[in-house]
């Protein structure tokens, strides 16, 4: 049981794409996916051209991962309930929302990132929540799907006190010598426990089957 696929995606990269304020140096690793091409542009880079020659490859390669995982598991565990966790929905239908700091924060929840590029990036997740649904249909024998981008569309990164992803330059609650690492759109305590108990359902069906 587990989530997989966005490192082999390049999400990070993604989010650097678009944003001149992760493109500093952070923690968050990888590079833009080109560095030449303004952050400003990015909802339009991944649309057209090299930008979108890149993001197919980059699903072609998912796809294939993922199917090749599912099998492998299915091969060297024949009796092994295989259940695939999708990922949490980051960015809201309703995109005004991420106009609006969270309580008690400073900065929007995709910081820099462009107004118009925030549903280019939903978009992207929504393919790649796609692309898992599709490995784990796919594969001999199936594997279960926790299908969270369509259960938590309350609780994104800009949902204000509701939301279970914490935005990009978000304090989280881990420390590297004495400073908060930020969120970068990671699962903060609401989506955490969200998530365990949707997974956990699943699990519970998948075992009593």
């Amino acid at each position: 049981m587990g989530s997989l696929g966005g490192n082999t995606l390049g999400f990070n990269r993604i989010l650097k794409q678009c944003s001149d304020e992760l493109r500093k140096p952070s923690l968050l690793p990888g590079d833009p996916v080109d560095q030449d091409s303004p952050a400003a542009n990015c909802g339009e880079f991944f649309e057209t051209g090299d930008g979108k020659q890149w993001l197919d490859g980059q699903f072609e390669q998912v796809a294939g991962d993922l199917e090749e995982l599912l099998d492998r598991i299915g091969y060297f565990a024949p009796d092994a309930k295989r259940v695939l966790v999708g990922y949490p929905r980051l960015v809201p239908e309703d995109t005004t929302k991420c106009q609006t700091a969270a309580p008690g924060q400073t900065q929007l929840p995709f910081a820099d990132i462009p107004q118009d590029a925030l549903p280019v990036l939903d978009q992207i997740q929504k393919r790649l929540n796609d692309a898992m649904k599709k490995a784990a249909t796919d594969i001999d024998g199936g594997a279960d799907f926790v299908d969270l981008y369509a259960s938590t569309g309350s609780n994104t990164a800009c949902d204000g006190g509701d939301r279970g992803i914490g935005g990009l330059l978000e304090d989280s609650q881990l420390e590297l010598v004495g400073t908060k690492i930020p969120w970068y759109a990671h699962p903060n305590t609401k989506g955490r426990d969200i998530q365990a108990e949707q997974v956990a359902a699943t699990a519970e069906l998948v075992l009593n089957r």
